[in-house]
This record gives C-alpha cells, sequence and structure tokens, in this order.
C-alpha cells in the first residue's frame, strides 16, 4: 500500500472514531426523569397606568425589585440528545416604584410549558444543553398596594414562549446538578381588578419578559 493511501485510510479511520466517541457522548441513557429549580428572577421595566377612585393616576415605567423562580418538570429523554418534558414555573417579582413613584406590590405569573431540549456531548464533566418552550399561562396577577389600599388585577389564558440554555453534571448515576438560564415572554394583554368592591383599572403596555437564573435537581427513574 503506498504511502498516501495509508495515511488516507488512518485519516479516515480516525475521522470515523471521533464521531463515533462524540455520536455516543452526545446521546445519554433513555428513560423518565424528573427535575426540580429554584432561582432568581429579573423583570424589565414595563409601562403602566393605573387609576382608582379615591386616588391619583399612576403612570410611567414600572420598575421591579430581583425576584423568585421555582420550578419542576417531567420528561423523557430519548437516548439521543434530545428530550421532552412537561413543566410548571412560577415567578414573582415585587414592584418598585411607577415612573419614579414609590409603589408596593408585586407582578407574578404561573405558567405550564411543553419543553424540547437537546443535550450536546459532555464537556469535562459538564453537559450542555439548549432548549425551548411553549406555554399557557392560567394566570397572571399584577398587584398594586397605595393610597391605603391593595388592588390586584389579573389576566389569564396568555401564550408564552421561552429559550434555555444550560448544563448539566451527573453526581451519581440516578442524580444530576443543573444549571439554566431561561428567558420568557408573554405578550402584553388586558388586564382586569379582581379586588370585590375596589374601583380601578390598569392599561397599558404591560410586557411581562422574565429572565431567571436557576440551580436545580435532576433524577433519572
Amino acid at each position: 500500500m503506498s504511502a498516501k493511501a495509508t495515511l488516507g485510510t488512518a485519516l479516515l479511520l480516525a475521522t470515523s472514531t471521533s464521531l463515533a466517541a462524540f455520536d455516543a457522548a452526545a446521546h445519554d441513557t433513555a428513560g423518565l426523569y424528573s427535575t426540580i429549580y429554584v432561582g432568581p428572577s429579573f423583570l424589565p421595566s414595563t409601562n403602566l397606568t393605573e387609576t382608582r377612585t379615591p386616588g391619583t393616576v399612576l403612570s410611567g415605567g414600572a420598575k421591579f425589585d430581583t425576584g423568585l423562580g421555582i420550578g419542576g418538570a417531567l420528561g423523557y429523554r430519548y437516548g439521543n440528545g434530545l428530550a421532552a418534558e412537561i413543566a410548571f414555573d412560577y415567578r414573582s417579582h415585587g414592584l418598585k416604584n411607577v415612573g419614579g413613584t414609590t409603589a408596593d406590590g408585586d407582578f407574578a405569573s404561573k405558567t405550564i410549558f411543553l419543553n424540547g431540549y437537546y443535550r450536546f456531548a459532555k464537556w469535562n464533566a459538564v453537559r450542555p444543553f439548549v432548549g425551548a418552550g411553549l406555554g399557557w399561562a392560567p394566570e397572571i396577577d399584577i398587584d398594586i398596594n397605595r393610597n391605603g389600599r391593595s388592588i390586584s388585577y389579573s389576566r389569564s389564558g396568555a401564550l408564552a414562549l421561552q429559550g434555555i440554555v444550560g448544563g448539566e453534571v451527573e453526581i451519581s448515576t440516578k442524580w444530576s446538578l443543573v444549571g439554566d438560564l431561561r428567558v420568557m415572554q408573554i405578550g402584553s394583554g388586558s388586564f382586569k381588578s379582581e379586588t370585590a368592591g375596589a374601583s380601578g383599572a390598569i392599561s397599558g403596555n404591560l410586557n411581562y419578559r422574565p429572565v431567571s437564573a436557576n440551580l436545580g435537581l435532576s433524577y433519572r427513574f
């Protein structure tokens, strides 16, 4: 065999071996899993106007404190890097001020997601992953406490989207430590007062786009 042919054969074998190793590493064990996670949630400013009787009009950019996100999921890994899950997420963010006027309250959501993931080959001990989710928010509410009275406004039936990027580290044959960053978006919509006897209304382009950094545990059944 010529030197050129030998070199070509060696390169082909090396490439095939590398691809096989990457393919094997990218595939994880198929089966059911569950995950729980928690972390800080950050909500960008959004515009709102609130009117109530008695009371003055509150209007401008609403700013929020760092909030809290909690979630859990039940899913299935297909053994080829792909996974799908159903997840429940709760996020809550304290209201700091509206248009520079100090205000108390919070902006919170409950969302059910159908998420899809792809897990890559391990990078040292970490297996990176990316994901995306389509969700339904049965409830989003914003509470505003001023003039000695708290009024709660809510909307339901909102479509939600999210993108996910993160990594996991196996700490046993069953357990993994998981960290991720999630960017969620729910479009603007109409909110109605749900406080009995309250004369208040809220309007404006209330965008809800929280970003959460989570740490959690995943268990493979």
